[in-house]
C-alpha cells in the first residue's frame, strides 16, 4: 500500500504507508512494578526487560518471574524478557526452558558468547524467541543475524563508556539488517536520556528499552507545561 504526497505543481510521488516495523516502539527496562506500572497504563509501550541486575535493584529473585510475567501482562505488556543464566550451554537452555515453563511467551534474553550461540541455535529449534544481549560492537549484530535472533541489544552508553564509539557501531549494525521486519530488530538499551533516543532514531533504531528515569526525560518539555497551563486558564473564559 502506497500514499501520494505532493512533491511540486502537478507532480505526486509515492511513499510507502506505515508498517509495524516503521513504528517506534518502546520497552520499559526495568522489574520494578511500581516504575512500571503508571508507564504501562498509558498503552504505547511494547513491553518489559529485565536482566538479573534489574531484577537486583527492583530485590526480586528468580522465584518472582513468574510474578513479574503476570502483572507485567496485566498491566498491558505485549512481551515480558527475561534473561537467561549460567555458565555452560546446558545451564543456560535449562534456564531458558525454566523460565518459558512459568512465563509461556517469555522472550529469552542470551548473552553474545559462544555458549549463548549454541544455546540461542537450541531455542531457535524449539521456537522460541530471543533477544542478543550485551552486544558491543557491529561484528556481533551479525552473529545475532546468522542466529535468527528477534531482537538484538546493543548497550549504547556503556560503549561510550568503554571508548567506542556508539553512533557508529551502530549505524554500522542498521545498515547491515534493514529494520524492514524481515531480521532482528535492533533493542537500543543503555540509553541515558531523551536526546539520546532522538539520536538513534535518526540512524534508523525504531526498537528501545528504556528505563523509567529516561521516561520522565522523554515526556517533559516546559513549554508544553506552559502552553498546557495557558490552556487551562483560557478555558475559564471560555466556559
Amino acid at each position: 500500500m502506497t500514499l501520494n504526497r505532493s512533491t511540486g505543481p502537478g507532480r505526486t510521488s509515492q511513499i510507502p504507508a506505515s508498517t509495524p516495523s516503521d513504528d517506534i516502539r518502546f520497552f520499559i527496562d526495568s522489574a520494578d512494578r511500581a516504575a512500571c506500572e503508571p508507564w504501562l497504563n498509558i498503552g504505547m509501550f511494547s513491553g518489559v526487560t529485565t536482566n538479573p541486575q534489574l531484577m537486583r535493584e527492583a530485590s526480586r529473585h528468580i522465584s518472582d518471574i513468574k510474578d513479574i510475567y503476570n502483572w507485567a501482562r496485566d498491566a498491558g505488556a505485549r512481551e515480558v524478557c527475561f534473561q537467561a543464566w549460567g555458565p555452560t550451554v546446558e545451564d543456560q537452555y535449562r534456564s531458558a526452558m525454566e523460565i518459558r515453563e512459568i512465563a509461556p511467551s517469555a522472550t529469552i534474553k542470551v548473552p553474545c558468547t559462544r555458549v549463548g550461540a549454541q544455546t540461542i541455535s537450541r531455542l531457535r529449534d524449539q521456537d522460541v524467541p530471543v533477544l542478543l544481549t550485551a552486544v558491543y560492537s557491529a561484528k556481533q549484530a551479525l552473529i545475532g543475524s546468522a542466529l535468527g535472533v528477534k531482537y538484538i541489544a546493543p548497550y549504547f552508553n556503556r560503549m561510550f563508556r568503554a571508548g567506542l564509539d556508539g553512533t557508529e557501531e551502530i549505524t554500522h549494525m542498521i545498515r547491515a539488517i534493514p529494520q524492514d521486519g524481515t531480521g532482528p530488530m535492533i533493542m537500543a538499551a543503555s540509553i541515558k536520556s531523551a536526546k539520546h533516543l532522538v539520536t538513534l532514531t535518526d540512524i534508523g533504531v525504531r526498537v528501545f528499552t528504556v528505563s523509567p528515569e529516561v521516561l520522565d526525560d522523554l515526556f517533559t518539555d516546559d513549554l508544553t507545561d506552559k502552553a498546557v497551563g495557558d490552556f487551562e486558564t483560557f478555558m475559564i473564559d471560555v466556559r
